[in-house]
């Protein structure tokens, strides 16, 4: 039996009630492709912001496109609404300097996208992959990006999801002759407003993945 979660589907998973996290393994046998397609043009906005060092200008564009569209349908105009908060939001989140102040290079379209957990396979796939030179050395880093206004990350979500990324990061870094370094793996949660970096007590992040990804093993074979 195959096993397969999104990353952040992965941290919803771990503080689900019991018949959330039913729901959730259901949508990852069966994905709804209208969630899939929400916040498009703020996504992308975001990600070409964070790719040339937090630059305003891609945001300004998305937004000033956003505020062109006319939805008809209640949940075109919703997802026109939070689009717009999204984008707004980020604009007051302070970008870390690490990112502002040195030169990236983007990869595009890396060969693996996931890591196995326990035997489940969590899809990672950050939003923005880079590498950047850092103290004379060259280090690899990547942000996955997160927008739900009903359902924003606390900060230990959050640090999951940068544990993850540099777990991730660890299978591909070679591919690309690049270091890992914690601080540029990041979780960005657009209505939290804050973007966390990996944590330092790996030990307890790793033992609580491996539990979720047990129990995630569990929950497929009833939902």
């Amino acid at each position: 039996m195959e096993y397969f979660i999104s990353i952040n589907q992965f941290v919803d998973f771990s503080k689900g009630t019991e018949s959330k996290k039913k729901r959730i393994i259901r949508q990852q046998k069966e994905p709804n492709k209208f969630m899939i397609s929400l916040y498009q043009t703020s996504r992308a906005s975001i990600k070409k912001s964070l790719a040339n060092n937090g630059d305003n200008k891609p945001i300004i564009e998305g937004l000033e496109r956003l505020k062109s569209r006319m939805p008809v349908k209640p949940r075109q105009i919703l997802n026109k609404t939070i689009s717009i908060e999204a984008i707004q939001r980020y604009m007051k989140i302070k970008i870390p300097s690490i990112l502002r102040n040195h030169k990236i290079d983007i990869i595009k379209k890396p060969k693996i996208k996931s890591i196995f957990i326990e035997g489940v396979e969590v899809l990672v796939s950050p939003d923005v992959i880079f590498t950047i030179i850092y103290n004379e050395e060259k280090y690899i880093g990547g942000i996955k990006i997160h927008i739900s206004k009903r359902n924003v990350f606390s900060l230990e979500d959050s640090q999951k999801v940068s544990f993850l990324i540099e777990e991730y990061l660890k299978v591909i870094g070679d591919d690309y002759g690049a270091k890992i370094l914690p601080e540029l793996c990041f979780s960005l949660d657009v209505f939290d407003g804050r973007m966390i970096s990996s944590p330092k007590n790996k030990f307890f992040f790793l033992e609580k993945i491996k539990d979720t990804a047990r129990e995630i093993k569990t929950f497929w074979k009833v939902a």
